[in-house]
């Protein structure tokens, strides 16, 4: 088992209208590849129709197309249904504003005026965007809006426990990334919480498969097959990357048959603890059972049936799941078609993908009171001798906090990193893999220490102007985006001008360490890792 969802995997987004820092276009950070020029086309003929998109005012020379439905309306018949093709559309169509997010509430809002409350943000700052089931509308941001340019595509899916967040959270906006690339930066959304990962007795009856956000995730990714080339993008050159929960579903499309041929590299962001789901379809049926006696209550009736919910409210669902599934996990499941076996049996193979993965330096810190019972608990779901090296790897640390954020860190994203690189590894692929520990300076650094998330901005250069910051952050910023956009570009992040990054070896291990001065290290804790991961993940 891993920790429940409602305190780290929340993940922090911002929702905010304050500008951001100037590490980018028009600010102190130069694009990786020279300045683009400005862009005089802003139009695009995709599938018999012209899609008009608006000029970025974040990163001269990128186009950014809004809201490009990927699915029809995953509403009435189709809730809970595969998605399916959108209605053709012709003439010109305007792509100048973003879809709603798909339904959910303010957990990542709450989630995220808790990180800017450390660094001074008051909470009015941060609000939610409209939220609705009609969601799947992908985003494009392009330096190139020529069919021959055959750029590398980045496509993003966002972090949020598969039950929050939205693919134009203002940390993801592409333009500067698609700038310093250039790359195609496409962000995705897909169902979430109980429209996304669901099932009931008449679809388990039926062989409907209950992970409808993964295969939102697929038909996305079709997309961008089918039509990413309009755009200037090279669909044999897709590089799926994610944090949080969008990392663990990426761990699961990389040993998806369903997603063979949709894109060449993955890119892992504080993910990997998809190797402790115990969730089955079974689960998720019996889940469905539940949502339906809560919303029979709700509603003085009997809305047990698929179809009764399905002509029930989004609303009345949403909360019912919140009453009767309070520690519900949302998390794909063997279906026998989208994912075959659990995570642990999948690794143990090979996994055909270059990988660039990762976490960061205090993953738990900010979730943890440094409660030795509450740790103990912990350790209690794993045989004695396996909890006592945990114990032990914890009190390596002289404050408590910072001990058992190591020991949930070390089981949730560095192990499976080590596992998931030599499965790579084994299929004639390479791994990169890093540890990001760059703290804010001030107070609100000191409170946060490297959080879950905190790599975010440095990625897509959107630092929010209230987050403290010094000379390093522009210059960690460049690294960082140079060496993404390069292992989109090669599979391999070194490039001129960079810290040399050492692919993973399991004979003699290497992390790079992102910070002020990144650089290679001994990989931490590489040893207990083979030791401990069979008793771990059961694999």
């Amino acid at each position: 088992m891993r920790p429940p969802q409602g305190a780290r995997y929340g993940r922090w987004v911002a929702i905010t209208a304050l500008g951001l820092l100037g590490l980018g276009a028009g600010g102190c950070l130069p694009a990786l590849a020279g300045a683009a020029p400005a862009v005089a086309i802003t139009q695009v003929e995709v599938g018999g129709e012209t899609l008009r998109g608006l000029p970025d005012p974040a990163a001269a020379g990128v186009v950014v197309f809004k809201g490009l439905p990927f699915a029809a309306p995953p509403v009435g018949a189709l809730r809970w249904a595969p998605p399916q093709p959108p209605q053709p559309r012709t003439g010109i169509r305007t792509a100048t504003e973003f879809a709603p997010g798909c339904f959910q509430d303010s957990y990542n809002t709450d989630w995220y005026r808790r990180v800017g409350k450390a660094f001074g943000a008051p909470p009015a700052l941060f609000q939610d965007p409209p939220f609705n089931e009609d969601c799947l509308y992908l985003n494009v941001w392009t330096p190139r809006l020529d069919a021959a340019a055959r750029l590398p595509v980045m496509v993003w899916l966002h972090g949020g426990s598969n039950k929050a967040g939205w693919a134009y959270e203002p940390n993801y906006l592409g333009g500067r990334l698609a700038a310093a690339g250039p790359v195609v930066v496409v962000t995705v959304p897909y169902r979430l919480g109980i429209f996304g990962f669901f099932s009931h007795p008449e679809l388990q009856a039926a062989g409907v498969s209950p992970n409808f956000g993964l295969q939102d995730q697929l038909a996305a990714l079709q997309w961008v097959q089918a039509n990413i080339a309009y755009f200037g993008g090279d669909p044999e050159q897709v590089t799926v990357f994610g944090e949080s929960a969008g990392a663990k579903d990426i761990g699961y499309l990389m040993v998806s048959p369903a997603a063979k041929g949709l894109f060449k590299r993955a890119i892992s962001q504080s993910g990997g603890f998809q190797l402790q789901d115990t969730a089955t379809w079974a689960t998720l049926a019996n889940a469905g059972t539940l949502l339906g006696t809560a919303v029979a209550g709700a509603a003085s009736a009997p809305p047990t049936t698929l179809q009764s919910l399905r002509d029930t409210s989004a609303a009345v669902v949403f909360a019912a799941a919140k009453t009767a599934l309070p520690d519900h996990d949302y998390t794909p499941v063997v279906d026998g078609s989208t994912v075959l076996s659990t995570t642990p049996v999948a690794y143990a193979a090979a996994v055909p993908y270059d990988l660039l993965m990762g976490s960061n330096g205090a993953e738990d810190y900010m979730y943890e009171s440094g409660d030795v019972a509450a740790f103990e608990r912990y350790l209690q779901q794993w045989a004695p001798p396996t909890a006592a090296a945990l114990r032990i790897l914890a009190a390596r640390e002289s404050v408590l906090r910072l001990g058992h954020d190591r020991v949930k860190a070390f089981v949730d994203n560095v192990c499976p990193g080590y596992l998931l690189g030599a499965a790579v590894q084994r299929a004639g692929h390479s791994a990169w893999l890093y540890h990001f520990t760059r703290v804010r300076p001030g107070p609100g650094g000191q409170q946060l220490l490297a959080y879950h998330g905190a790599e975010i901005p440095y990625v897509f250069n959107t630092h929010d102007d209230w987050f403290s910051s010094d000379a390093t952050e522009p210059l960690l910023t460049r690294t960082m985006m140079a060496y993404w956009v390069n292992f989109a570009r090669s599979g391999n992040p070194n490039g001129q001008g960079l810290p040399a990054w050492p692919s993973y070896d399991p004979a003699a291990p290497q992390v790079q360490q992102l910070d002020a001065e990144p650089g290679a290290q001994s990989a931490p804790n590489h040893a207990l890792c083979l030791q401990l991961a069979e008793h771990l993940y059961g694999s």
